[in-house]
């Protein structure tokens, strides 16, 4: 279902003439720490921690610097593994995603605090720079990526039990299997309020959509290399709305109820950006909507679109 660009209600008039910044801190694993002490709570870049108790890697291509795992092309099991400079500056990480069905579900993750709150009713991008080592000899459809309001730490190793809002796919490949570096992106609307970041495979093994590519041990290992991670909110619309505005959707009780002139539509999305209802008769006129029966326990954003501009109100059922 394609995702529609929903944009923030907002109180005052607002014209969108900025660039969008990056929300993620230090988003190519750069700015380092802990360069000289292991620590397999927290990964060796500033901002980015473990939310459970896996490991993923910090890889450093500079090897006089040789803070983290360093990918030195002379070592011999870098050369086994597949070596890989980072997309962006020296370092980058790695993560362990499959072991194949049937398989252990240890799955490694890493976590950051945004820089700033998602706004609710706003679509945001994710992308990031992925490469899959050419000693890994499996690989899977997406990359997930988790947006909380609150940091993650789960005493296991295992999958972490939430549904990503963002799934990142290679544009040109059903599965990711290019070894050179490629540019993952996904869109998904917010509910508001999110502000942890989280990047891994939420499924379990059996559940995962992965190959073996065909050589070495069966089942094989789906392992990958990230680069510059960025959130950005999608820009170039604008929501105008002031306090004496005659244009406006609010939630009353069970209703979703619009003061406003005649509109071209009235959806639902839910927590992962997903178009989860729309109404039935397209063109909506000034009055009162119930909130869908058929919708399940969850946050929600309601949106009508008129013209270019958005207009939306959120809503817990």
């Amino acid at each position: 279902m394609l995702k529609a660009l929903f944009l923030l209600l907002m109180n005052l008039a607002l014209a969108v003439t900025a660039t969008a910044q990056n929300l993620v801190p230090n988003p190519s694993f750069e700015d380092t720490t802990l360069c000289d002490v292991y620590d397999p709570l927290r990964t060796q870049a500033v901002f980015w921690y473990n939310p459970n108790t896996s490991t993923p890697d910090i890889w450093d291509c500079d090897t006089v610097r040789r803070c983290g795992q360093v990918m030195d092309p002379t070592d011999s099991g870098i050369q086994i593994q597949g070596y890989k400079y980072a997309y962006d500056g020296d370092r980058f990480a790695g993560c362990f995603h499959w072991y194949g069905p049937n398989s252990s579900n240890t799955r490694d993750y890493f976590t950051a605090k945004l820089t700033s709150p998602l706004q609710v009713g706003t679509s945001y991008s994710v992308t990031l720079w992925c490469a899959r080592p050419n000693g890994m000899n499996a690989a899977i459809d997406h990359i997930g990526v988790h947006f909380g309001t609150d940091s993650i730490h789960e005493p296991y190793s295992t999958t972490l039990p939430f549904v990503p809002q963002a799934q990142l796919r290679d544009p040109n490949s059903t599965y990711i299997t290019d070894t050179s570096w490629v540019q993952l992106v996904d869109t998904f609307v917010a509910v508001g309020g999110e502000q942890w970041v989280t990047v891994g495979t939420f499924l379990d093994a059996n559940d995962v959509d992965g190959i073996w590519l065909g050589w070495g041990s069966f089942p094989g290992t789906a392992y990958y290399c990230i680069d510059l991670l960025e959130v950005q909110p999608l820009l170039g619309q604008s929501v105008v709305t002031s306090p004496e505005s005659d244009d406006r959707l609010v939630l009353e009780g069970p209703w979703m109820v619009w003061y406003g002139q005649t509109a071209d539509g009235l959806a639902v999305v839910d927590a992962s950006g997903r178009e989860v209802w729309r109404f039935n008769g397209g063109t909506v006129v000034q009055g009162r909507y119930p909130i869908p029966n058929e919708l399940a326990a969850g946050a929600y954003v309601a949106c009508v679109n008129r013209g270019q501009s958005r207009y939306g109100t959120r809503f817990v059922k």
